[in-house]
């Protein structure tokens, strides 16, 4: 228990800190409108002489990428930051605090995470509202996408953790992290969703961790299923651990060698 403490501690901090800079993340939100603004005339041409593409109607599609856009936004520098903190040594400091690095990093993440994402809620929100109407969601339901939305989150940020520690072994190591921006662009779902790719692609794609940043929690909030969800969180939850364990222990192994070379 107060081991959870010290992190909640680390995130309430984390809250007050970003607080202080709120008109960041509305000048982030002038991004986002822009994004959907663009997406809206684009698809309002796609869709000009159809009513339905891929079983999702122009309403649909626009409140999808209303959703991918909020996830993906959600990010923040932590794989510039873990980079930093090896290469210049500073990690030999930290791995002596008492608290888990990755952990607190997860925690302090979380602080900026939900003022980004609420922000960019409410101002995509009545862009999306303002061209195509509101979307038609059970309340009952919406917890379920607020927890689909959490492990999204927590996944991209635990697979960037990961891909951020392989800088113990590998001295430069950014076309990782690019390549796996890309594939989240491609393969994840976010420009448009996984049910217009040709078929091959398509049951490639929903096996992979990148469906499940992006794609998963768009896709309930546009078409809510109850074995959907329950296939999409479990695929979450599953590449959740997977990562979160991964980034552990390329953490552990990175800090025997950093000890080992005399770090």
């Amino acid at each position: 228990m107060n081991r959870f403490k010290k992190y909640w501690v680390v995130f309430s901090i984390s809250i007050s800190n970003n607080l202080v800079y709120l008109t960041n993340f509305i000048s982030g939100n002038i991004f986002v409108m822009f994004i959907l603004f663009i997406y809206v005339n684009l698809w309002s041409n796609i869709y000009k002489d159809k009513s339905v593409i891929s079983g999702f109607t122009f309403k649909q599609l626009l409140w999808y990428l209303f959703m991918t856009e909020v996830i993906s936004l959600a990010k923040t520098d932590i794989f510039k930051t873990i980079n930093t903190d090896v290469k210049n040594g500073n990690i030999a400091y930290l791995i002596n605090k008492p608290y888990n690095y990755i952990f607190y990093n997860y925690f302090n993440a979380w602080g900026e995470i939900i003022l980004k994402t609420l922000t960019n809620i409410i101002a995509a929100g009545v862009l999306t509202y303002t061209f195509v109407g509101p979307l038609k969601v059970n309340i009952a339901i919406l917890p379920v996408i607020a927890l689909s939305m959490f492990m999204s989150i927590s996944i991209n940020f635990f697979i960037t953790t990961a891909l951020s520690l392989t800088s113990f072994w590998f001295e430069e190591n950014t076309a990782f992290f690019w390549i796996y921006t890309k594939l989240i662009f491609i393969v994840g779902g976010m420009l448009i969703p996984i049910e217009m790719f040709p078929g091959w692609l398509k049951a490639i794609s929903l096996k992979l961790p990148f469906a499940y940043v992006t794609y998963g929690p768009a896709k309930l909030l546009v078409s809510f299923d109850p074995h959907i969800s329950i296939e999409i969180l479990s695929y979450q939850l599953v590449y959740l651990l997977t990562f979160m364990f991964l980034s552990i222990y390329l953490f552990k192994l990175g800090s025997r060698c950093l000890n080992v070379n005399g770090g």
